[in-house]
């Protein structure tokens, strides 16, 4: 279990730091118009790689444990249940966008793991993306992906 933990520490170390690098040929201070573009991905970049050390340190002080395995058996199904559709919502950015991307996903989530009832599920996957969408498209001016359904219901293109 420990060697998995520490490639998956070191994996996530160097991964925050790409996104640092990436993050500072951005502006991360503040401007006139609010946080620079590279604000929110250098500090979510920074917050990875301080976590991911503490998780190294941990992993690195536990020792040896060689008879306990990275992943547990039956817990690759719900790592599954998470993961796959996630892929999928990611692959298909372009035409769903993050916000119907995500209200589906989220949808999902609630649904088939969390087992909520269907009047949660639809007022928090309704919700949530409503008040993203506002938070970014209005008070941020960032656009984010619309995919073709919400770009044609908000702009008719």
């Amino acid at each position: 279990m420990q060697r998995g933990e520490l490639l998956m520490a070191l994996g996530l170390v160097a991964g925050a730091l790409l996104l640092v690098r990436e993050a500072l040929r951005l502006p991360i201070a503040w401007t006139s118009a609010g946080p620079g573009p590279g604000f929110f991905p250098f500090w979510l970049a920074v917050g990875v790689t301080i976590v991911a050390a503490v998780i190294l340190v941990r992993a690195w002080r536990a020792g040896r444990r060689r008879d306990e395995p990275f992943v547990p058996p039956g817990a690759w199904k719900p790592l599954a249940i998470v993961f796959f559709p996630m892929v999928a919502v990611v692959a298909l950015i372009h035409y769903l966008g993050i916000y119907l991307g995500g209200a589906l996903y989220l949808a999902g989530y609630m649904r088939l793991v969390g087992r909520h009832r269907w009047a949660q599920v639809a007022v928090v996957s309704v919700a949530l993306p409503l008040v993203l969408f506002l938070i970014f498209e209005r008070w941020f001016l960032m656009p984010m992906p619309k995919g073709l359904a919400l770009e044609w219901f908000l702009y008719g293109r």
